[in-house]
């Protein structure tokens, strides 16, 4: 069912400078009034808000140290400094904003969506102020200083994972000051934040700290994340900053680690693993990424997320939406785009990567070879690769992303009584900004990584594009929102079949043992049997032929 709306109008002043002065009994808060981008809605940003000690010095590797409001005190958050951890040379980056609505009854309490990723502070909140939603972005530790882990004390792992949790205790702590309703808090975790979030359902850390989950394109159950790779990484990178062989010497390292600028930890972390060791892991490597901690303290994950899933040991009985795009690891072949030759050497040297958990297998072992071949035999017509391959080739590398979320998604919804919504972003116009920045020259259909950003949240550098949209676009944006919205406000996404802006669309949550069923955001809004279920089913029983003791 195609649906219509009435479409947002562009008002020719989008921001409105003005401070605003907040006050309680107790805490004095000073913002920013802005107005959004379509609506001209009016409403407040409070920007950079410390809510947890910067971690440098002794902080640098430790968990987050808590930062509350203090009473009886004056805030001017009202101008926006933009302190994010993405941002190189900006160690102390553990702020969050909040945006929210103007209340006409101070008392007023509304939902809020947390919106967690790497670069959330180029997102602006307009089109959920539009929808009466207080939004808040949050800055989180990431790379080596979010997820080193040197199984102690020196840094215990998953530190920007907690950051993220120390943000979510500092709102329901504080978010009524706010207008917000700590009961209603759904987080939204994208890009490097997936994963964390995604985690987020399997451990006690994240109790009573949301009410629901959202999870764009990631997964708790990628391979490449919760490897046993730590003591390697660590001599890895002690090579790497030493610049030679020396014999690993872990106290060395730590002087070394607590000594060595900003800049040049970003630059020794990068890309520790090369493509052989890729290939001899049969799996992608995140170098720093989620981890199991062996430490006591303050645990974030201390066990498999996929062991916890086998003993139905799911921790969170919270509602989830899942939502992925059609080709999300496009960017992973952005070479061979520009040169299919490559795919007729991949033909000859088709070194696979399988998208769940196991043993490795030596390159040249039988084993090997079968597990090649029938992943050739299944994705390629007649087993070979060729010039004409490149969207075979394309669905393959995406399915190491999309196979895992269909597989949490799966599991989520066997282990709780929640109901577990399922997305498909399709929707290809001039927000794409994952295909604009990886391929722009390939004119596929379909969707990439991140291709979903900028009709959630109103990307900053798109200002023009948003001025000369169409209205078949904007209606779009309002849809997608609408959607996401119902989620946080009732946990349903289409509550009310009289709505004015999707009609009757009636989205349905998965049901367990049977077809799995998406909504379908293209062109046209509508439920749908997932087309990627068939691959789950290919990966599902080679897993179950080759793997089948996990």
């Amino acid at each position: 069912m195609f649906v219509v709306c009435d479409c947002y109008v562009l008002v020719s002043s989008v921001f409105i400078y003005s401070s605003f002065l907040f006050k309680t009994s107790e805490t004095t808060l000073i913002g920013k009034k802005l107005n959004t981008l379509f609506a001209n809605s009016t409403y407040f940003a409070y920007f950079d808000i410390p809510y947890a000690k910067p971690p440098i010095n002794e902080l640098r590797f430790k968990p987050p140290k808590y930062i509350p409001l203090h009473t009886n005190s004056v805030y001017d958050f009202s101008i926006p400094f933009w302190k994010t951890c993405a941002v190189v040379n900006n160690e102390d980056c553990l702020y969050l904003s909040i945006f929210t609505p103007i209340a006409a009854n101070k008392t007023k309490n509304y939902p809020i969506v947390v919106w967690t990723n790497e670069y959330a502070d180029r997102h602006g909140p307009d089109f959920f102020i539009d929808e009466n939603v207080i939004v808040v972005t949050v800055s989180y530790r990431l790379s080596i200083f979010g997820f080193l882990n040197t199984n102690d004390d020196y840094a215990e792992g998953n530190m920007g994972a907690k950051d993220i949790l120390m943000a979510l205790k500092w709102l329901r702590d504080n978010i009524s000051l706010f207008n917000g309703d700590p009961n209603r808090i759904t987080v939204i975790g994208s890009g490097s934040a997936s994963t964390p979030v995604a985690s987020m359902l399997l451990t006690t850390a994240a109790d009573d700290l949301f009410a629901r989950v959202i999870i764009l394109d990631g997964s708790a159950l990628l391979p490449a994340d919760y490897s046993q790779n730590s003591f390697e990484i660590s001599r890895k990178l002690y090579w790497r900053i030493k610049r030679r062989f020396d014999k690993f010497n872990l106290k060395e390292l730590y002087k070394i680690l607590d000594n060595t600028s900003y800049e040049e930890l970003l630059l020794a972390s990068s890309n520790l693993y090369d493509s052989t060791e890729v290939r001899d892991n049969q799996r992608l490597i995140n170098s720093f990424s989620c981890s199991l901690e062996k430490t006591l303290k303050t645990p974030f994950m201390n066990k498999f997320p996929v062991d916890i899933y086998e003993r139905k040991d799911v921790k969170n009985n919270v509602d989830v939406m899942f939502g992925y795009t059609t080709l999300p690891y496009l960017y992973k072949i952005k070479g061979i785009v520009k040169n299919r030759q490559l795919l007729e050497y991949l033909n000859y040297n088709f070194q696979y990567l399988l998208p769940f958990e196991g043993k490795c297998d030596n390159y040249d072992s039988k084993r090997y070879k079968e597990i090649r071949t029938d992943i050739l035999n299944f994705y390629f017509l007649n087993g070979t690769i060729g010039r004409r391959s490149l969207r075979r080739y394309a669905k393959y590398v995406s399915d190491q992303l999309i196979y895992p979320i269909l597989r949490q998604a799966t599991l989520q919804k066997t282990c709780s009584n929640s109901n577990i919504y399922l997305f498909r972003f399709a929707f290809k116009g001039s927000l794409n900004i994952g295909w604009q920045s990886s391929v722009s020259n390939l004119k596929w259909k379909g969707t990439t990584l991140g291709d979903e950003n900028c009709y959630l949240f109103n990307c900053k550098s798109k200002t023009d594009v948003y001025k000369s949209l169409e209205r078949n676009e904007k209606c779009f944006i309002k849809k997608f929102v609408r959607l996401i919205a119902n989620f946080v406000k009732y946990g349903n996404p289409t509550p009310n079949h009289s709505d004015n802006i999707l009609n009757a669309l009636e989205w349905e949550p998965l049901v367990t043992n049977k077809k799995l069923q998406a909504m379908n955001l293209g062109r046209r809004l509508k439920m749908i049997d997932v087309p990627e279920e068939r691959r789950k089913f290919f990966w599902d029983e080679l897993k179950e032929k080759y793997f089948y003791e996990l």
